[in-house]
Formats: C-alpha cells, structure tokens, sequence
C-alpha cells in the first residue's frame, strides 16, 4: 500500500519534472532540421510534437521500441512537411539525438531541490527516455551525484507506467515500496504507473495544466520540486 510522509526515497522524472524538456526540443530541433535543409517553422514544430507524442505512447504500450520511435518520428515528419526534402531521417536523427544530449535547461528551482532532497533521501532518476540524451543532460547538469540509482526504461527493458518499474526502482533504492514516493508530471505514466505498483505519487502540475477527467487523482500535487522537502525527513548533517 502507498505509504505517507516522511518518505525515506524518491523516484523522480526527469522530462519537465527537473529538466525542461519543452526549451530543449525547440531548440534541438530547430538546429537538427535546419542542418538538414529544412526551415525550422511554427507549423513544423507543431507537427513533430503531435506525431513524437504519438509514437511514445505507441512506445509505452509496447507498440513500438525505442529503435524504431527515433527514426520513424522524423521519417513521418519529413514525409508530412517536408516531402521534397532529401535528408535521411536517420541521419536528422541521429543529429537531433546529438544535440538533444547536449542540452541542460533545469526548472526553476529544481537544481537547488535535488541538492537538497538528496541530503534527506535517497534519491532515484525514473525516466522512458532515449538512455544517450538521459544519461548525456544528467551529466552534464552536474545533478549524477545526487541519484543513488538511475533507471532508464531503454537500460533496463521496462516502461512505465508499467508497475515493475517502480519496484525496481525501490528495490534499487533498497527501500520498501511503502518508504518511496514517485514524482512525474505525466498522469498516464508516472502517476498510474505508481498506483498499479501500490506506491504513493505525487504529480507535478505545470503551469495552467489540468488533470485528465475520470483519472484517478495523485496522493500529493505540486507546483516545483521545492515542496518535496515537506514529504521528506529532516536534512542530515555529518
């Protein structure tokens, strides 16, 4: 059963949870198209996030691997957009790939939350993300240090919302489910997946975002990783 506060470990996202993933798609796109001889318009971007969305819930409902999503999201969108454009998808994404490892623009506040939370927890990176990008920003963040385990759904062979990622993930953090406390800002994925594992969630609600209607609700909602202290116990101090 979900436990309560103070929870003794936390499994949290990484995509516009700590990191804004949104600023770093528009930028790494923008850059892996023009590469490739494509303008880099409003209408494109918009088109790539309807058709990348669609492949990684096709991905979470095991449609479709990770292999596949990486070219097939650029092949459709080249096809879609810009089909007299000879660029490999492959190729476009590889590059996107590239960048995208490069970029590290945090939430506010989430830097110095991680720091703290890491004083009073043990802390475990959860993501469905590509494992090079993942592994590329959390170095490059200089947040690695703070994570006790890192579990990557390319890496380990599972995807949430599937529950047996969250117990990995406590299991790594050599925890009880009932100590851990999941954090995500997707309700289909991080939040459903920590309630089919009977563990407590807490959702990360961005700016102006609404909860899906007829989705069970979250244990806890926040606004930025700050409120996280609250949830955990007092710093330890050497």
């Amino acid at each position: 059963m979900a436990g309560s506060p103070p929870f003794r470990g936390f499994l949290i996202d990484a995509d516009n949870t700590i990191f804004d993933y949104d600023q770093a798609e528009r930028e790494t796109l923008a850059a892996a198209l023009a590469e490739a001889g494509v303008k880099p318009t409003p209408a494109i971007h918009e088109a790539y996030r309807r058709i990348n969305d669609g492949y990684w819930r096709a991905f979470e409902r095991g449609d479709v691997t990770q292999e596949q999503l990486k070219v097939a999201r650029f092949r459709q969108l080249l096809a879609e957009e810009a089909p007299d454009c000879p660029a490999d998808p492959v190729e476009v994404s590889r590059r996107y790939l590239e960048l995208l490892a490069t970029q590290v623009h945090l939430l506010p506040h989430a830097g110095a939350a991680i720091a703290d939370l890491a004083g009073r927890a043990a802390l475990g990176l959860a993501t469905n993300g590509i494992p090079e990008v993942q592994r590329g920003r959390l170095e490059r963040s200089g947040l690695a240090p703070c994570f006790r385990t890192v579990l990557i759904s390319g890496e380990i062979g599972i995807a949430k919302p599937d529950p047996r990622f969250f117990l990995l993930g406590a299991e790594r953090l050599g925890l009880p489910p009932s100590e851990v406390l999941c954090v995500g800002d997707v309700p289909a994925t991080d939040i459903r997946g920590a309630r089919a594992a009977g563990m407590a969630s807490c959702w990360v609600a961005a700016p102006g975002a609404a909860w899906p209607p007829g989705e069970p609700g979250p244990d806890y909602t926040i606004r930025d990783l700050r409120a996280l202290a609250a949830l955990s116990p007092s710093p330890v101090f050497p």
